[in-house]
């Protein structure tokens, strides 16, 4: 694993104790955690919990654990992707920069008016979301997927499209990732996938969002 992203330009700082890396973290300052689920002594996302206390660097976790649910629990917890082995040395390297440019470049041409419908309120510029006047937390990648269908909103916006907008281009085979940050969402927006407001599933193609009438009305 440390040899791809060597070759590529990076500069990896591995330990295989997970007690390291809260000093690693203060004294080397890397700008993105590689992180396996299972540790010794230790569980990763309790890991990237504790790292995501003091620093918002990206964490990509490399597992053999392809369940959706266990997925849904990384991206719930914060991480910035997941990556199923095996998987090829190109496509950690790919995922790894997609991570980087992300972090480095969030603003990603978002609709300068907000998004509104019922009792959903989406601003793209300050990054927040309300739920009935209340704010609703939202990972930095669910932020993003649910901004991509709200800006693309009264069109259906396909797994692959999401996949490559919001993961990179490494990311346009592995519709797991966007299954778990959809059950994310809805439940976080108390949005019944049998009874969506919000979130409507095209099958076997992708996703959408209402129109925003609010983009057609005046105060």
């Amino acid at each position: 694993m440390r040899s791809a992203p060597s070759k590529a330009g990076y500069a990896p700082i591995v330990t295989a104790n997970p007690a390291d890396v809260p000093r690693l973290m203060r004294e080397e300052k890397p700008n993105l955690v590689l992180l396996d689920l299972v540790l010794p002594g230790s569980d990763g996302i309790e890991l990237m919990q504790e790292i995501l206390q003091s620093s918002n660097v990206p964490i990509l976790f490399l597992s053999v654990y392809g369940q959706d649910e266990i997925i849904a629990r990384a991206f719930e917890m914060g991480a910035a992707d997941y990556m199923v082995k095996p998987f090829s040395p190109t496509e950690l390297v790919a995922r790894i920069g997609a991570a980087l440019r992300r972090q480095l470049a969030p603003s990603w041409g978002q609709p300068s008016e907000p998004y509104h419908l019922h009792e959903l309120t989406i601003y793209y510029c300050e990054h927040s979301v309300l739920l009935a006047g209340e704010p609703v937390v939202l990972t930095g990648i669910e932020f993003r997927v649910l901004s991509e269908l709200a800006a693309s909103a009264g069109s259906v916006v396909t797994r692959e499209q999401l996949l490559h907008r919001v993961w990179g281009p490494a990311n346009s085979g592995d519709p797991r990732l966007l299954r778990s940050i959809i059950k994310n969402l809805r439940r976080k927006l108390n949005d019944d996938a049998a009874n969506p407001q919000y979130i409507f599933t095209e099958p076997r193609v992708g996703y959408c969002m209402a129109g925003n009438p609010s983009a057609h009305t005046t105060a």
